[in-house]
């Protein structure tokens, strides 16, 4: 592992999440997306199944943003954790008396 990459992929998922999550919330912003069709009563079938497409797509976009965001969270705390490890583990190498072999970090 490298974990300075790592670190930094996680901190991009994490801005990405954002980015993404930002992006849902400006669509979800002028309303209904239905009121420039002009409609007198005729088209509030379609436009009723339009807003329900719409917004079960906008709900999966936001979760999607924070899923992205979650996994770069998780990215960086799982390197942290096994940076941790790895120190912890050469340090009882280095205690035994042995010489740890870094070539594997």
């Amino acid at each position: 592992m490298t974990h300075g990459i790592l670190e930094v992929t996680g901190s991009h998922l994490r801005i990405h999440g954002e980015e993404y999550a930002s992006a849902v919330r400006r669509l979800r912003e002028p309303g209904d997306g239905a009121e420039s069709w002009g409609d007198t009563g005729l088209l509030s079938p379609v436009v009723s199944a339009y807003t329900q497409c719409k917004n079960t797509a906008l709900d999966t976009f936001t979760h999607m943003g924070t899923v992205i965001g979650g996994t770069g969270d998780a990215v960086s705390i799982s390197t942290g954790r096994v940076s941790y490890l790895e120190g912890d583990m050469a340090g009882e190498i280095d205690r035994l008396g042995g010489e740890p072999d870094t070539s594997w970090t």
